[in-house]
């Protein structure tokens, strides 16, 4: 099976599809309680738990893979999360890129990065222009 295979099973069966189940089938063994899983002490535990809350917060979603690189035992992966967020007609689109380094095609390293900021602006959980304004200095303050 390719790396590009895994990845795109990554993010369709577990982000998308919501199934924690093929957890134990893409994580190779060492990373049961690692923290090489972006710094999460046990991600067989902790994904499922990530993953049902972005669900929660705004439903169904697709992950669009914009460009895959590949390099050895590594991947990098830059990609898109929409979401036309349920019971609303608000929409959903922010960008991350993810390295995954694979031991026998299973996932034993991973590291992300996602903008955040954007997915919290677009839910109104954050204010607009929230990082223009940390960068000035501001400070987010909830009452």
């Amino acid at each position: 099976m390719s790396k590009r295979h895994l990845v795109d099973r990554w993010f369709t069966a577990i982000w998308e599809n919501n199934n924690a189940a093929i957890l134990a089938e893409l994580l190779h063994p060492s990373v049961r309680e690692s923290n090489t899983l972006d710094g999460m002490p046990n991600p067989h535990d902790d994904f499922p738990v990530l993953v049902e809350a972005v669900h929660r917060l705004i439903g169904r979603f697709s992950v669009d893979i914009l460009h895959h690189m590949e390099d050895g035992d590594w991947t990098s992966t830059f990609f898109v999360l929409r979401s036309d967020v349920h019971g609303s007609d608000q929409n959903v689109s922010a960008d991350g890129i993810v390295m995954m380094r694979f031991i026998d095609n299973q996932i034993a390293e991973l590291r992300s990065r996602f903008d955040a900021f954007t997915f919290f602006e677009q839910l109104g959980q954050l204010p607009e222009e929230a990082m223009p304004a940390c960068l000035a200095g501001q400070r987010l303050t909830w009452a």
